[in-house]
């Protein structure tokens, strides 16, 4: 089953109403699958020029965008909606970790939600992404981030993410074998010229602002919960599978009972499998016990 059909498995889209977050060239959820608005901070041909040229597109190019929807302002989705909501889910793939207050973010969805409503979110696995050096983002983090209301990501993670990033082989990590640095660019010397840029004018870059393993996101997100900081129980959290990079999150917005019986939602999850790196023969271990499940 590829990716989109698990998240259509997910959202069922079919005779609801729905919005996707930034689904730039590769939308998730078709038209012809269901009343789906495609939402994004800028409009259509602002989006398509800020955009030009970059190699995450594809063959399309620009002219693969879809045409927006909703544009996203400083309200959150449900203001941006409008007449138009709430709606029964919203989708974000690749979209969380490049908010800087995921707490806010998260609020705002559940407003833009009906009662029972699900959000489905497709989440990079830190351990096999250029963000395999960072430390995963804590619950503090989190907490400082909202109580901050940043807007921009603060200095601290612009060169994290800057100094960091390195290239990586998610295969030969599956395998079990070690992680050599090999920065995506200059490395610490150059995240410290580009943190130092953007201290001094207060300017603003896209990084990833949070980073994840299963693990740490359920942990995270129960706590949260458990804060009565959102407005959701954990309806399904599928961590990643063999030779894959990315899990899937789906919270559903609940607004009765208590905050603990919703943090006691999240599934606890196997630190072993679901954070810590695979060993040498993991993966085929795992495969073969796969193989004799599906026999």
């Amino acid at each position: 089953m590829d990716r989109r059909q698990r998240v259509l498995n997910l959202v069922v889209p079919h005779g609801r109403t729905g919005v996707e977050i930034g689904p730039l060239t590769h939308p998730i959820v078709l038209k012809s699958e269901g009343d789906v608005l495609y939402a994004d901070h800028l409009p259509t041909e602002e989006l398509r020029r800020q955009y030009s040229g970059h190699p995450t597109l594809g063959p399309a190019g620009i002219d693969g965008i879809v045409p927006v929807d909703v544009v996203l302002g400083e309200g959150g989705l449900a203001e941006a909606l409008g007449a138009r909501g709430p709606v029964d889910y919203i989708v974000a793939s690749h979209v969380v970790e490049h908010v800087p207050d995921p707490v806010r973010w998260l609020r705002e969805a559940g407003d833009a939600l009906r009662e029972g409503g699900v959000f489905c979110l497709i989440v990079p696995d830190k351990r096999f992404t250029f963000d395999h050096f960072r430390t995963p983002t804590s619950t503090g983090e989190l907490v400082a981030a909202s109580l901050a209301g940043l807007r921009k990501p603060p200095v601290a993670i612009v060169y994290e993410h800057f100094a960091r990033a390195t290239l990586v082989d998610a295969g030969a990590i599956w395998q079990g074998r070690p992680v050599r640095t090999k920065p995506v660019s200059g490395g610490p010397a150059e995240a410290l010229g580009i943190a130092s840029g953007i201290a001094a004018t207060g300017a603003s870059v896209d990084v990833h602002c949070t980073v994840f393993t299963p693990y740490s996101f359920a942990t995270v997100l129960a706590e949260l919960i458990g804060l009565d900081l959102l407005p959701f129980e954990c309806a399904a959290l599928e961590p990643t599978r063999l030779r894959e990079d990315e899990f899937f999150v789906l919270l559903r917005k609940r607004t009765d009972g208590t905050a603990a019986q919703r943090a006691a939602s999240v599934p606890r999850l196997d630190p072993d499998r679901h954070h810590a790196l695979p060993r040498p023969g993991w993966a085929a271990r795992l495969a073969g016990r796969w193989r004799r499940a599906l026999a």
